[in-house]
């Protein structure tokens, strides 16, 4: 008896070890998939996100303000030190440069920085279209507030409600997918607030569909050469 007790033990051992081998694996496949989707976007990635800026004191029922244009480098290019960014499009494109742009690092604050924007829950300043305040904002009788609202998919908001909805500390919102949404609004707590007009222009630019995209992946040095022999437009003198 003894010895078969003895066999049952050496059985079952191995048993376990291969059961707690099998655990193991799988909380570290498990930890490594949350690890990767918290550290995207990385420096391979582009990605793209609607915006808009909504007022609701403008106007009778509110309106969207100008899109932000930035300001451009000799080259035309957007100043974009980080590698988030807009082209004037009311698209915010974000391919990170570096990685204090990554991951959980690439937020709304560098969105703001590229585009010489300020926001608080006091308002929203830009030279597109000035100071939207918040102070005494009223809207439908309701007081009125800054806030950002997130749809996690722009192709598919329409139908769906906000997945989110900030109220402060705007400069730390997470761009955590591509083709997101988001419309940043001086309105009512709780109020509808408009999708940005640019949801449908995220088919054109997204990575996943289009390999061609028109800003460089960093750096780019310039030739001010012109090869004559390079297909291009030509402007003739009539002299």
């Amino acid at each position: 008896m003894g010895g078969a007790g003895q066999q049952r033990r050496i059985i079952g051992f191995p048993a376990l070890v291969v059961l707690i081998i099998v655990i193991g694996i799988a909380v570290v496949a498990v930890a490594r998939t949350q690890r990767d989707a918290e550290s995207r976007p990385g420096l391979s990635d582009h990605w793209h996100s609607a915006y808009g800026v909504w007022d609701c004191t403008d106007g009778e029922g509110g309106a969207f303000q100008p899109v932000f244009e930035g300001r451009a480098n000799s080259q035309g290019y957007p100043y974009d030190p980080e590698g988030i960014h807009s082209h004037s499009d009311g698209l915010i494109h974000i391919h990170p440069f570096t990685a204090n742009a990554a991951g959980e690092d690439a937020v709304m604050a560098k969105f703001f920085e590229s585009m010489f924007v300020t926001m608080d829950v006091n308002g929203i300043t830009a030279s597109e279209f000035g100071v939207i305040s918040a102070a005494d904002a009223v809207c439908d009788g309701q007081p009125a507030v800054m806030q950002i609202v997130r749809w996690s998919n722009a192709l598919t908001a329409a139908e769906a409600e906000p997945d989110e909805r900030i109220y402060e500390d705007f400069g730390d919102v997470r761009f955590k997918n591509d083709g997101e949404a988001f419309t940043i609004a001086l309105a009512p707590r709780d109020a509808v607030v408009p999708l940005p007009l640019t949801i449908n222009d995220l088919v054109v630019v997204s990575p996943s569909l289009v390999a061609n995209l028109s800003q460089p992946e960093g750096p780019v040095e310039f030739d001010d050469s012109l090869n004559e022999d390079s297909p291009g437009v030509r402007v003739e003198d009539d002299g």
